[in-house]
């Protein structure tokens, strides 16, 4: 069968659907643009966390807990205040427990379809946007982060691999601070490994902010060889190191029908990631690479190794990632 888009449902939402055969993805627009399936067509395997019901998304913090939402900016900003030019930003704090401001405006609202269609080499692609100027709640967030920003996703299927661009656009008359991430959920059968080769950990505190240090940690190379992560609790940041440069998380499916290896690979603007399992048990790994670290705008420390960028008026900044799946 070759390759095709169409718009179907997912869980009730409006959603398009896209397959060349070897990989098949859905995207639903209102849920934030969130990739929240990829299935592996030969073997019908699902690699990502999908919500059984409708209600598991919205319960908790189950948006950023499936699929691959966006992020921006990227994970917390301690007391949601930062100091950026000499103006204040004030981010809603949506994680009271912690005093936080946690994960950003996009994930959780609806994004607009900007094309939906197989292109001129073969390829099945779909874009959405996310434009300030336009969205309903605009005024919630230019109170938050004032400034005209758009938000541009690209995702294409070749071969094994779904490529998937992002556009950070400056839409505005002044410059602005960015960060921006993925939360990517995937799921972990059991006898599953994961790898991520990084060269050291961030020092979190009690709000679950980098301190400012930057530690070894003693599972650096079982982590970087896999892990069985069964039973292991992870809420880490890590520093991909001080060369940018292209890194990778791979989930290795050791065990079952289907041997996988699935390989999410990111470009050198993701200079962190953060591993998180919950509670070890229930069956996910979210690595989510990072432009800046958690509360990159309150550390004083090199933006050049926070990850604090800033864009000009005019100013668009392209990142690029791909999750690949092949037969181990």
């Amino acid at each position: 069968m070759g390759a095709w888009v169409e718009e179907t449902t997912f869980l009730g939402q409006p959603a398009i659907r896209a397959s060349n055969g070897q990989l098949s993805f859905v995207v639903v627009p209102a849920w934030g643009s969130n990739l929240i399936s990829l299935v592996h067509e030969p073997t019908g395997t699902e690699v990502l966390r999908v919500p059984p019901l409708p209600d598991a998304f919205w319960q908790g913090f189950g948006p950023v807990l499936y699929g691959v939402p966006v992020l921006f900016p990227p994970n917390r900003i301690a007391g949601g205040r930062f100091v950026y030019r000499g103006r204040e930003y004030r981010l809603d704090i949506n994680e009271p427990e912690r005093g936080n401001h946690i994960h950003g405006f996009v994930y959780m609202r609806p994004w607009d379809v900007v094309r939906a269609g197989v292109d001129a080499a073969g390829r099945p692609v779909v874009e959405t946007r996310f434009d300030v100027a336009r969205h309903a709640d605009r005024a919630a967030i230019l109170r938050q982060f004032p400034h005209e920003f758009v938000l541009t996703l690209r995702f294409a299927l070749e071969g094994g691999t779904l490529l998937k661009e992002a556009e950070v656009h400056n839409a505005g008359d002044e410059p602005f601070p960015y960060g921006f991430g993925f939360h990517t959920a995937f799921a972990l059968p059991d006898g599953a490994r994961f790898s991520l080769d990084v060269a050291q950990r961030w020092r979190l505190d009690e709000r679950m902010v980098p301190t400012g240090q930057l530690e070894d940690f003693p599972f650096r190379d079982e982590l970087a060889r896999g892990m069985d992560l069964v039973g292991v609790a992870l809420d880490e940041a890590f520093f991909v190191g001080e060369e940018a440069k292209p890194s990778a998380a791979t989930v290795t499916y050791t065990a079952g029908p289907a041997r996988l290896v699935v390989r999410y690979a990111v470009d050198e603007n993701f200079r962190h990631w953060y591993v998180y399992t919950a509670d070890g048990r229930s069956g996910f790994v979210c690595p989510e690479p990072y432009t800046w670290i958690a509360n990159a705008p309150n550390l004083e420390l090199p933006a050049a190794l926070t990850g604090l960028r800033e864009l000009q008026p005019g100013q668009r900044q392209r990142l690029f990632t791909s999750i690949t799946v092949a037969t181990a």
